[in-house]
């Protein structure tokens, strides 16, 4: 079952705090696809 989303599709979105990160314009299709922002990236870091 696929995970209803309420961001915009062609949208890369973090996957931890959900912030749109870009929007792509992919030949592939219409998606959602999830990274990781630069601000969550460097919170985790500072974890380890």
């Amino acid at each position: 079952m696929e995970k209803e989303s309420k961001v915009q599709q062609d949208t890369i979105v973090c996957r931890v705090c959900e912030e749109v990160i870009d929007t792509p314009h992919s030949p592939e299709g219409v998606r959602v696809l999830y990274g990781i922002c630069q601000r969550c990236l460097e919170a985790e870091n500072e974890k380890e």
